[in-house]
C-alpha cells in the first residue's frame, strides 16, 4: 500500500472511528485502525467486537493493499505531522513509513487479515430517518442509561418503531426520559430493540459531525447498523425484555407549575457549592424554594417566582438528575407535575408533550 493523503481528512477519518477501538483487550488487532486503500478512496475501520466502525475518505493511491496500525499512536503521529500532505508506505514485513515533509516515522503494523470483521450494510431491513430526529432523540434520553452492568438490560437505549412513530426510552431505576415523534419513518416498518450505550455514544459523535441530513438504519440478526454519507456504524444489540416503560409514566397529577427553564436550571446549579446528595423543592403559593443542606458544611437556598396556585408541596430530588433534563430541552419553559412527595415527579417541555421525564423523589429529611 502507498497513498498521499491530507493531514485533515485523515484525523477526521480516524476520528470517526476511533471510538471503536477496543479499550481493554489483549488482542492487538482490537487496538489498531484498519487502513485499505483502494481505486481512489481509503477505508479506515475499528471494531471492539461489539461496535464496529467504518468510514472513507479521498486520498491519492498509488499502490493499493492494507495494513493495521495502533490506533492511539497513529493518531498521536498524525496530529503532530508539520504538513497537510502526508505520505503512508507499507513494505515488507508490514513496515509501515510514514512521512510529511521532512518527517518520517517508521512503525510495524499488521496485516490487513487480521483486523476480525468485515464492516457492511448488507443483509438486514432498512428504514430512514432524518438525522437531526435521530440526533435531537438521542441526546434527550442517553443522560438515563444505567451503568450498572448487573441491569445489562437497561445499558442502552430502547428503540420501538411502529406505524410511522418512532419512539426512544431509557432508565436507570431512578429516572426515565421518553420521546416520540410522529411520522418519522416508513409506516411499513416494525421493529424493537435495544441499542447500547457505546454504540449510542459512537452515533451521537458521528451524526454531530455531519450534514448528511437522512440516516439509514439496518436491523439485521442481533444487530444494528447506521449508514451516514460514508460512514457505517454496526453493533451488537443488547438482548432481553425491557421494562414496561408506560406502567411507570404518572396517570394522574394533584398539581403542577410552568416555570422558565433557565431559572430552574440556574437556581438548581447556584445551591449545588455544598455538593447534596438532594435538593428540596417547595413549592408555595406564586413561588419554588429551592435549598440544599450538607451537614457540617452549611446551606443554600434560591426562589423563583411561578403561577403556582395550589396546596404547598415540598419534594427532594437528585440535583444531576434534575439539571441533566433541564440542559437538553429546547423549550423555554418546562412544566413539572406532582402527585405526593414519594411518587415520580414528571418534568416536560411546555411546548412538546411528546418528551416526558419521569424522576424519582428522595426521602425527605
Amino acid at each position: 500500500m502507498k497513498i498521499v493523503c491530507m493531514k485533515d481528512e485523515l484525523l477526521k477519518g480516524t476520528g470517526i472511528v476511533s471510538g471503536a477501538v477496543s479499550q481493554k483487550s489483549t488482542l492487538p488487532q482490537l487496538s489498531n485502525l484498519l487502513f485499505d486503500a483502494k481505486e481512489s478512496s481509503l477505508t479506515i475501520a475499528a471494531t471492539d467486537l461489539e461496535v464496529a466502525a467504518k468510514t472513507v475518505i479521498k486520498t491519492q493511491v498509488l499502490k493499493e493493499g492494507g495494513i493495521t496500525l495502533p490506533s492511539k499512536l497513529i493518531i498521536d503521529i498524525i496530529k503532530k505531522l508539520p504538513q497537510q500532505e502526508i505520505e503512508i508506505e507499507v513494505s515488507e514485513n508490514e513496515k509501515v513509513i510514514i512521512k510529511s515533509g521532512k518527517t518520517k516515522f517508521s512503525l510495524v503494523g499488521l496485516s490487513k487479515s487480521e483486523f476480525p470483521v468485515a464492516v457492511d450494510f448488507e443483509g438486514g431491513k432498512t428504514f430512514k430517518i432524518a438525522t437531526a430526529i435521530l440526533k435531537d432523540m438521542i441526546t434527550k434520553t442517553k443522560f438515563s442509561i444505567s451503568m450498572d452492568e448487573t441491569r445489562y438490560v437497561l445499558n442502552g437505549i430502547y428503540f420501538l418503531i411502529e406505524k410511522g412513530k418512532a419512539i426512544m426510552v431509557s432508565t436507570d431505576g431512578k429516572r426515565l426520559a421518553y420521546i416520540s415523534k410522529e411520522n418519522a419513518v416508513d409506516k411499513k416498518i416494525s421493529s424493537t430493540f435495544i441499542i447500547p450505550s457505546k454504540a449510542i455514544e459512537e452515533l451521537l459523535k458521528i451524526i454531530s459531525g455531519t450534514s448528511i441530513e437522512e440516516t439509514e438504519v439496518g436491523v439485521f440478526e442481533n444487530q444494528i447498523g447506521f449508514k451516514i454519507g460514508e460512514t457505517i456504524l454496526r453493533s451488537r444489540l443488547i438482548e432481553g425484555h425491557f421494562p414496561n416503560y408506560e406502567q411507570v409514566i404518572p396517570k394522574e397529577k394533584k398539581g403542577s407549575l410552568k416555570i422558565k427553564t433557565k431559572d430552574l436550571l440556574d437556581a438548581t446549579d447556584r445551591v449545588l457549592p455544598f455538593r447534596p446528595s438532594s435538593i428540596k423543592y417547595s413549592v408555595g403559593k406564586g413561588k419554588i424554594l429551592i435549598y440544599s443542606i450538607e451537614q457540617g458544611k452549611g446551606e443554600g437556598n434560591d426562589e423563583i417566582e411561578t403561577d403556582y396556585k395550589g396546596e404547598p408541596f415540598t419534594v427532594a430530588y437528585n440535583p444531576n438528575y434534575v439539571i441533566d433534563m433541564l440542559r437538553v430541552v429546547d423549550s423555554d419553559e418546562v412544566i413539572f407535575e406532582f402527585t405526593t412527595p414519594v411518587s415520580p415527579g414528571v418534568l416536560r417541555p411546555a411546548d412538546d408533550p411528546n418528551y416526558l421525564y419521569i424522576i424519582m423523589p428522595m426521602r425527605l429529611d
